[in-house]
């Protein structure tokens, strides 16, 4: 499989364990969720920006944002296990597909097949 494809599939398949996990947040915490949200769909934009650009400066700088919101990412998932609202287990689990979506991203970096 590419490795462009498969930081899509993962990318989609991280989101979609993650929107299962949003239901359970508190309306207490509400920007949060909001913020969990908007932020994995920027991942989803920045991934379809560095497909459809030519020019290899820009599909890195887009690379360097997905990475940049993929830490953004992790940052959430942490507050919300800091705040209890997800457990251990489930922080682990999202904090494994972001590390792998990261690994996938960097790898492209260094191949130089941008």
């Amino acid at each position: 499989m590419n490795s462009n494809y498969a930081l899509l599939n993962k990318s989609k398949l991280t989101i979609i364990y993650i929107n299962k996990q949003l239901v359970n947040f508190p309306k207490s915490e509400r920007v949060l969720k909001d913020n969990i949200e908007k932020n994995m769909y920027e991942i989803i934009e920045l991934i379809y920006f560095y497909y459809l650009n030519d020019i290899k400066r820009i599909k890195l700088k887009y690379l360097k944002d997905l990475i940049v919101k993929l830490s953004m990412l992790d940052f959430y998932i942490n507050m919300a296990f800091c705040k209890r609202i997800i457990s251990k287990k489930r922080l682990e689990s999202i904090s494994n597909f972001i590390i792998e979506i990261r690994k996938i991203a960097y790898g492209i970096i260094r191949s130089d097949k941008i």
